[in-house]
């Protein structure tokens, strides 16, 4: 960096160059960029963010890796959406215990809530509103009482959605 652009944005920030792009960096949490970026910004000077990261390293300040990956997953900039080990929806859908199944079938009179069938016409199932892929859960009022036939159309149906 060239000594005259530094002694510029000390005189702007009215601090020592080192103290203000350590406050940026440490309290702010701002990255090399986004530094470089804030000073353009304010004073119209252009300094490479790789210069601002020499600076800091010779400061000693350099972040670690999960560090900064940490911080940019908290602005939004990052995900580790993709990092999570995916939850199989046979693990989610445990719990629909009996009463509760029972329960089901009770509110719906024992009849399947889309076409009407009866245990005795078709096998009736307890069906997710919301599927629990998308987020459904085994709640009360997220699930309901289908036909075996109902059920699966309505799997067919939702796959040709997607």
């Amino acid at each position: 960096m060239q000594k005259s652009k530094i002694k510029k944005i000390s005189i702007f920030y009215h601090l020592p160059f080192n103290d203000f792009i350590s406050r940026f960096y440490l309290m702010d949490n701002l990255s090399t960029i986004e530094i470089s970026e804030k000073i353009f910004r304010e004073t119209k000077i252009s300094i490479s963010p790789r210069a601002i990261q020499k600076r800091l390293k010779g400061l000693g300040l350099i972040r670690s890796f999960s560090d900064a990956f940490n911080i940019a997953i908290k602005k939004g900039r990052k995900s580790y959406a993709h990092l999570r080990k995916s939850i199989k929806s046979c693990e989610l859908r445990r719990g629909i215990n009996l009463r509760l199944r029972y329960e089901i079938f009770k509110r719906d009179g024992f009849k399947c809530v889309l076409c009407g069938n009866t245990p005795k016409e078709s096998r009736l199932v307890i069906d997710h509103i919301i599927p629990v892929v998308d987020g459904g859960t085994n709640d009360f009022l997220n699930l309901r009482t289908l036909c075996f036939d109902c059920n699966q159309g309505k799997m067919i149906s939702e796959e040709r959605k997607r």
